[in-house]
């Protein structure tokens, strides 16, 4: 328990800053704890490949009724190549609305900001 809970914080997963403590040679355990379950898996030749998102919403995107048609849209993903069960590779992009659409990085299920 937190006291006084005014000083309580939950732990927000931030990719674009969260990224840095992923190095070669963790494991999928140390991956989990520092990042959470991936949005997608996927079978790589050497092992698992591991894809994370995150939409950020600007303002009037979040607007209701009329975000849909205002502001914007931008995408952080990560993706985790494991050699067996350690880190081989960890790379980190950030995308907005048109070149994620041009990347043909799929955009199903992100974590929202």
């Amino acid at each position: 328990m937190c006291l006084p809970p005014a000083f309580c914080r939950v732990p927000v997963l931030v990719l674009s800053s969260d990224i840095c403590l992923i190095t070669p040679n963790l494991t999928q355990q140390e991956v989990l704890a520092t990042l959470g379950s991936p949005d997608e898996k996927q079978k790589g030749e050497q092992g698992e490949i591991w894809i994370y998102r995150e939409v950020k919403k600007s303002f009037l995107r979040k607007t209701p009724y009329v975000g849909e048609k205002l502001g914007s849209e931008n995408y952080d993903v990560v993706t985790i190549t494991f050699a067996g069960d350690t880190v081989s590779t960890c790379l980190y992009r950030a995308y907005n609305e048109e070149e994620l659409k041009k990347s043909g990085v799929t955009n199903s299920g992100p974590r929202a900001e």
